[in-house]
């Protein structure tokens, strides 16, 4: 079984990793290995190249975890100060050790190591069981989306009987056994995928990938673009989908820049276990076709795309698929601008997300301060730039639909409502989007302004406001709006100067 991915984000500065020793993680399909990392940083889940001792390109593979001493850490840099200084133990998915060259390097996985290690598997294809690089795309616009094979030993088709009967996979070796005969001929038949499940289904994805490294697979793309819009739209009419929710912000947890769906509550559970021993505090929440408890009971995928998640890991931890969520539901960015005040902020929600999940962590690594205050600065700056529904009663009679200008004149006057905290604090409640202001307020009820953050700062100024106030729960109080305003405040400046 693949290993969990804890973070894909590529690091803008490269990284060189030189290995010391080597050792192998029993009945795991991984290795270890401890050396010093020389330049550079790297997080779990980082995609590296391992280089010979002459840095010659032998495979590409995945770093699952980093240990510095008995502790486990969020990420290495070559900066690292105290006992250990940059030396770090750092456990590779699918690897053998003996695949792992004596004083080799781990380096960044770019695009000429990327062209060099294609080359090489072209002119010199190796064993079964050597690592290979990640995936491939298919589709002519679905470049980005691609099969994840962490552990490519564990595909063993055309494998004999008694070599495969300690490799079964999580599907067991009978049925992968069987699934591999649909793969047989020029073309897959449709028809016979239907029966299938989500998990069956990526793994023949994942076979043909296999196959395809191994011996150039005949009308690879074909098959491989029928497979794939098959999982496609299993995964838009299954009967239920799982997602691990984050309790620091009550949001799928994100794991570098992708979100995990399950397509099973026994992957997502054991995923939730596992991401427990990062002492990260999951839930696991099941969402029903068509009868989710999400705002305005929206799809999973509709959700996502409001909540800024566009790279979506399918079933991590078993056979795995890496999509985007616009290959799921392309038209959900229409559907929410077809609104008559159309208020969306989707790399808000992701800059959010991504901030109050590292905040509301409790651990601690060298480089968590400035971990936090890059991903604030981010979340800021959108904050600045970005538009928000405010509950609103005008005293002053009925406001036609659509009509944007009221009149303030004699007795007549705006309300906005205010939220107490358990401290006896208030706040102003303001939204990002439709589906939350709704789940506090009824259109009934209230009608809603539109202001930028320059408004709201006027407005909030004595009170402090909450962003989402069911969800993220983002608290800026009278502190946090003076930092604001003095950015707002900046920003004009840098804007006058330009004039």
């Amino acid at each position: 079984m693949a290993l969990f991915s804890f973070g894909k984000k590529k690091q803008a500065e490269g990284f060189e990793f030189a290995i010391n020793d080597t050792y192998a993680v029993k009945d795991s399909g991984s290795a270890v290995v401890t050396g010093t990392l020389r330049q550079g940083r790297f997080v779990p889940g980082t995609t590296a190249v391992c280089l010979d001792r002459d840095k010659n390109p032998l495979f590409r593979c995945r770093i699952q975890g980093i240990e510095q001493g008995t502790q486990i850490v969020k990420i290495a840099s070559a900066d690292a100060q105290g006992d250990y200084g940059a030396h770090y133990g750092v456990k590779l998915g699918g690897v053998s050790r003996r695949h792992i060259p004596e004083d080799g390097f781990l380096v960044s996985d770019t695009p000429d190591l990327l062209e060099a290690l294609q080359e090489k598997a072209e002119q010199e294809p190796g064993p079964a069981d050597a690592p290979n690089s990640l995936g491939s795309a298919f589709g002519g616009e679905k470049e980005n989306s691609h099969v994840l094979v962490v552990d490519p030993s564990k595909f063993h088709r055309g494998m004999p009987k008694e070599e495969n009967e300690g490799n079964a996979g999580p599907l067991g070796r009978e049925r992968e056994d069987e699934l591999t005969h649909l793969l047989e001929g020029d073309a897959v038949d449709k028809e016979k995928l239907e029966p299938l499940t989500i998990q069956e289904t990526i793994f023949l994805l994942c076979c043909l990938q296999q196959a395809n490294r191994e011996t150039k697979e005949a009308h690879y793309q074909e098959k491989g673009q029928v497979i794939y819009e098959t999982i496609l739209e299993k995964l838009n009419n299954a009967p239920a989908l799982y997602v691990t929710i984050d309790e620091g912000s009550t949001l799928p947890l994100i794991t570098g820049d992708t979100v995990d769906v399950y397509s099973t509550r026994e992957l997502a559970e054991k995923a939730a276990a596992f991401y427990s021993q990062q002492y990260r505090h999951l839930f696991v929440k099941e969402l029903p076709n068509g009868k989710t408890d999400l705002p305005g009971r929206i799809h999973l995928f509709y959700w996502l795309y409001y909540l800024g998640m566009e790279r979506i890991l399918v079933d991590n931890g078993s056979y795995q698929l890496l999509i985007n969520r616009k290959d799921l539901m392309p038209q959900a960015e229409n559907k929410a601008k077809m609104s008559q005040v159309p208020v969306i902020n989707p790399r808000l929600r992701f800059a959010m997300a991504d901030y109050l999940e590292e905040a509301r962590w409790h651990v601690s690594y060298p480089e968590r301060e400035e971990n936090l205050k890059q991903k604030k600065n981010k979340m800021d700056a959108l904050l600045l730039r970005s538009h928000f529904l405010v509950p609103m009663k005008y005293e002053g009679g009925t406001l036609k639909r659509g009509e944007n200008q009221i009149n303030l004149s004699g007795d007549k006057a705006m309300k906005f409502p205010r939220v107490e905290n358990n401290l006896g604090q208030y706040f102003i409640p303001v939204f990002t989007d439709w589906p939350e202001f709704r789940r506090g307020y009824r259109k009934e009820d209230w009608a809603a302004m539109v202001l930028d953050m320059n408004a709201l700062v006027r407005i909030a100024d004595k009170d402090g406001m909450v962003v989402n106030p069911l969800t993220e729960n983002l608290i800026l109080n009278q502190a946090e709006i003076s930092v604001l305003k003095d950015k707002l405040a900046l920003a004009a400046s840098l804007r006058t100067k330009k004039k």
